[in-house]
């Protein structure tokens, strides 16, 4: 089979929420035809729904996706979930002949929206390959972590980890110098040239909080399924739930009246 022959121009979406959507009309503009939910038509499925229960749901019950996908058929499962969830769907797919990359995405809706998401991937390298023009429709930064499905859920779970690390730093460290009598927009904006510049402390008044509890479960679970702990994800998830959208904007300095990225996933 030659590389036109192998070609996806067919891809079917599941989850046309808020990043699943725009991602949609990306590939839309890239030129595949697009529909959603429909796997009997599509040569790919991408999978962009809320957690594992719904990637299970959609993929491997009686009426999942991979009753529709014939031979040579792939599934993207972009949601956010575990590497687990990742292999049990392959390990179905593969007595299938049906491929599957894991490909959670980062940077949230407005990248979705722009189209310069960053995505991580993990699966086969023929597979990372053939489907290069389906991620890059909506990818600015295509990442190959890993051969083995489910690593790129792993470098999610890091992004996630390390994210939600930084805006906790970031407001403990702007209400202290407010409580000390240092104006926190000022110290926030001097910091952004200093060794403690980060992704937190920059897009401080553009992150939302709907998903850190979600992520930092997420990581507790993942550890606990592998045998270890994650001390700062716990602390963590416990810190986020005192913090609020409106507290991280004051602190920043964001304008009254401003309109934050409701959306903002991550990250």
């Amino acid at each position: 089979m030659n590389a036109a022959s192998n070609a996806i121009h067919r891809v079917g979406v599941i989850g046309l929420g808020r990043m699943g959507l725009p991602m949609a009309r990306h590939l839309l503009h890239a030129g595949f035809e697009v529909a959603g939910e429909v796997a009997s038509y599509s040569q790919a499925v991408l999978v962009m729904v809320a957690d594992d229960a719904q990637v299970k749901a959609v993929t491997l019950e009686p009426v999942g996706v991979l009753t529709g996908l014939g031979p040579g058929g792939v599934v993207i499962i972009a949601s956010t979930v575990k590497p687990s969830t990742c292999r049990d769907v392959a390990a179905a797919a593969a007595s299938r002949g049906v491929g599957v990359l894991d490909a959670p995405v980062a940077k949230g809706q407005r990248s979705a929206e722009a189209g310069d998401l960053t995505v991580f991937v993990s699966g086969e390298p023929a597979l990372f390959q053939r489907c290069q023009p389906i991620l890059r429709a909506f990818g600015q930064e295509i990442i190959h972590i890993d051969t083995q499905v489910g690593a790129a859920q792993v470098a999610k779970l890091a992004n996630n980890l390390i994210l939600w690390a930084g805006v906790a730093g970031v407001h403990e460290a702007l209400a202290l110098a407010e409580r000390l009598g240092v104006s926190p927009a000022r110290l926030r904006s001097a910091l952004r040239h200093g060794s403690a510049d980060s992704y937190a402390l920059r897009e401080l008044h553009l992150i939302n909080l709907t998903w850190p509890d979600k992520d930092l479960a997420q990581a507790v679970e993942i550890a606990s399924e592998a045998g270890t702990e994650a001390p700062l994800a716990n602390w963590l998830r416990t810190l986020m739930r005192t913090l609020t959208r409106e507290e991280l904007r004051r602190l920043s300095g964001a304008q009254p009246g401003a309109t934050p990225d409701t959306g903002r996933k991550q990250q």
